[in-house]
């Protein structure tokens, strides 16, 4: 009875070809070279029997892969905080805006900032919370003149550009 498996097909090459790297580790330190390259491996050999300098490597050792992810992870970190910080105060300005937009209420804020509640030092600005303050306000009555004026001198922008194509 037989154990493994057989087969009618003949192999056409082998499993192992030569030039792989089972073949050149069997073969020692010897390594195999295309037959044109013979005389450059040769050259680029050290005569036998010569003596190599004796000494510290002129390469460090590289870093292990956990201190390259710290590293990386730090420079992350360093770059995501400041920006997520700077993202979370731009939409609160935007959130403020859009509600004084709506608002009812006789002044009425037109621009203005996030600031850092604890703006004093580097971790303050990081973790201390954000505040909308308002820069500029305007009275209801003066706001919708100037969206009126607005509106007029984009309808005549617009007329002007239907008279100049005719």
């Amino acid at each position: 009875m037989p154990i493994g498996p057989t087969s009618t097909f003949e192999p056409t090459e082998s499993i192992d070809p030569p030039t792989s790297a089972r073949a050149r580790v069997l073969a020692g330190a010897q390594t195999l070279t295309r037959p044109g390259r013979e005389k450059a491996a040769a050259t680029a050999a050290p005569a036998r029997g010569v003596m190599r300098a004796q000494g510290a490597a002129s390469t460090a050792e590289p870093l292990p892969r956990w201190a390259k992810g710290v590293v990386i992870g730090g420079v992350l970190l360093a770059v995501a905080m400041p920006a997520s910080v700077l993202l979370s105060r731009s939409m609160l300005v935007q959130d403020a805006m859009a509600a004084q937009s709506g608002s009812q209420a006789a002044m009425v804020c037109t621009s203005g900032e996030g600031r850092a509640v604890d703006g004093s030092n580097l971790l303050g600005w990081l973790f201390g919370g954000s505040y909308f303050h308002c820069g500029d306000w305007e009275t209801r009555e003066a706001r919708q003149q100037r969206e009126r004026e607005q509106y007029e001198s984009n309808y005549l922008a617009r007329e002007r550009a239907k008279q100049g194509l005719k």
